[in-house]
């Protein structure tokens, strides 16, 4: 099969009769964990992150939605090696990935930025470039740029946060993105999507072909179960 990345703004879901549609279309397993959720925000990105993953399933011609996970806990689905994926969210968007290798996302929504965070948790190298960045907005694109190419490369691996983020440098040479790292022997590819909507997007795999040029859009409100490619984006 081949890799597609999708992402959806969750905003919509403040409709609670869209919200309703789609909570009781999801798996059992997606309305409990939505159903934990404290806060409104919350519950939309639940679920819209759940919508979302069942949907590039079903594409893909999967439909039996048990979840399980792997030895080193990452989530995946029961009795298949075929498909992988990931899923991720911040602000109002939700991301994710479907893959039949190992493949990694991140969305992250551009802030500003405490850079203690950054000189406690990142590579000196990468510290050192926040630190160059000659105004603010500079800097905090840098440190997203930063964060979801990490985060990526974390999930990957299968190891998450277990993996620190200062275990590991992104290295940002012009055209290229790369890794070095000592986690293990792979060579890891990334790509990063501009939709130029106040987020950072980004994958990772270790097929670099396998790494979409476009990343896809889906619109809750236009969800039918069978067409919900509406618009893509380069990266």
């Amino acid at each position: 099969m081949n890799t597609k990345i999708y992402t959806a703004d969750v905003s919509v879901l403040e409709n609670k009769d869209l919200f309703l549609c789609l909570y009781y279309s999801v798996s059992p397993d997606r309305r409990t964990k939505t159903d934990r959720m404290v806060f409104e925000k919350d519950k939309r990105l639940s679920l819209g992150a759940g919508v979302l993953l069942e949907a590039a399933l079903s594409a893909e011609g999967v439909t039996d939605f048990t979840f399980t996970t792997e030895y080193n806990k990452k989530p995946c689905i029961a009795n298949t090696d075929d498909i992988r994926f990931n899923i991720s969210h911040s602000g109002t968007k939700v991301m994710c990935s479907v893959s039949d290798k190992d493949i990694g996302c991140d969305v992250e929504q551009i802030t500003d930025i405490d850079m203690e965070i950054a000189k406690r948790f990142f590579f000196a190298e990468e510290y050192k470039a926040l630190l160059n960045c000659e105004n603010r907005k500079e800097r905090n694109d840098l440190f997203f740029r930063y964060w979801t190419l990490k985060e990526s490369f974390m999930k990957v691996t299968g190891l998450g946060f277990r993996l620190n983020l200062d275990d590991f440098c992104i290295l940002l040479n012009e055209g290229d993105i790369s890794v070095r790292q000592s986690v293990d022997i792979r060579k890891y590819f990334f790509r990063e999507y501009s939709l130029d909507d106040g987020y950072k997007y980004a994958v990772c795999s270790a097929e670099k072909s396998d790494i979409p040029k476009d990343i896809i859009r889906f619109d809750f409100t236009r969800y039918n179960n069978t067409n919900f490619r509406t618009d893509t984006f380069p990266g």
